[in-house]
């Protein structure tokens, strides 16, 4: 009776929700930002379908997370409504098609098989998986799921430092049956923030940093995170992402060689790579704040710095600050 009841409250919730002005066609808008996890969504022009996706931040190495990930069983215990999931063909390390059951509340089970492909490019200092429904594989529909036919998305991890990395999950996906979407959207809005949540919590298991020693990704992620020429791509390509100034960026990276350095030598320390990080956009603000007691102000001021510090962190393509408009903002 609860779960009818339910339904109802949430038609009456997008009835109200479907009178509210649509934003800009394709823009992502954040509608979350709770326990370290931002959660964006934007509708897909030309379609009623909506995409989402979550950005947060995860003490641990790129390649413990990805021993995760690859644990297909486990999803149960971190990925949004999955009431089961297996594996049902593995090409390679990288490359398997999984089959996953779905409960979500209100409506009629679902279940999906997915292909996921992992590339990692250790020179930019990042890690795709991007997923997507396939029928690749034939997996009989049992008469109480209803089977989703289109579904994408991806988990990109990007380096922050040796054990730090910053994670982004994205999903597009058209919940089938007969429910309308929108009723389907309440809860499926929120996958990205619950998975991640909960992935942050799986990730600290030790069997997953047992598996990851020695594998291919721990020594290549390794030996960029002592390359001083990696480290200057890696960390720069970070910064330049969040200046609307990139030549004065590029110019303050490259007279600061000894914070590089000493980056290399920390072995990818993220202390030691956040210090620098504060350093150069210090000098950024200098450089571009022509007031220098005004530059001087805003550099003390903590609240901003640390502003500054989670964009960088958090950014995605739902960031719309850079550390100018930060600035501009604390200036007024």
């Amino acid at each position: 009776m609860r779960k009818y009841a339910f339904a109802a409250l949430m038609l009456f919730l997008c009835g109200f929700l479907s009178e509210v002005p649509a934003q800009t066609s394709g823009a992502w808008t954040k509608i979350k930002d709770s326990r370290g996890i931002k959660l964006y969504e934007r509708s897909v022009p030309g379609t009623d379908l909506m995409e989402y996706m979550g950005v947060t931040v995860i003490d641990e190495k790129m390649e413990v997370i990805g021993e995760a990930l690859r644990d297909i069983p486990k999803y149960t215990e971190w990925l949004a409504d999955c009431e089961s999931a297996r594996v049902e063909k593995k090409y390679d390390r990288n490359t398997f098609v999984l089959y996953l059951v779905l409960d979500p509340p209100v409506i009629k089970k679902r279940d999906v098989v997915l292909r996921n492909s992992a590339v990692y490019d250790y020179d930019n200092g990042n890690a795709r998986i991007n997923f997507f429904a396939t029928d690749e594989v034939t997996v009989p529909v049992e008469q109480k799921n209803v089977r989703v036919t289109n579904m994408k998305g991806l988990f990109k991890m990007e380096y922050l430092g040796r054990n730090k990395t910053k994670f982004i999950y994205q999903l597009l996906s058209d919940p089938s049956g007969g429910i309308p979407r929108k009723v389907a959207y309440v809860s499926m809005k929120n996958y990205p923030f619950d998975s991640l949540r909960d992935l942050k919590k799986i990730v600290k298991d030790s069997k997953y940093s047992k598996i990851a020693a020695g594998t291919e990704e721990e020594i290549q992620i390794n030996e960029r995170s002592a390359s001083e020429k990696d480290i200057r791509r890696i960390f720069g390509n970070t910064l330049l992402t969040v200046v609307m100034q990139k030549k004065i960026m590029e110019d303050i990276m490259d007279g600061n060689l000894e914070g590089i350095k000493k980056i290399a030598a920390s072995g990818g320390d993220y202390a030691v790579i956040e210090q620098i990080a504060r350093d150069n956009y210090k000098k950024y603000i200098d450089r571009t704040v022509p007031d220098p007691q005004k530059a001087e102000t805003l550099k003390k001021n903590k609240k901003l710095i640390t502003e500054i510090t989670d964009l960088i962190t958090t950014h995605s393509e739902g960031s719309r600050e850079t550390i100018d408009s930060i600035v501009a903002r604390y200036s007024r």
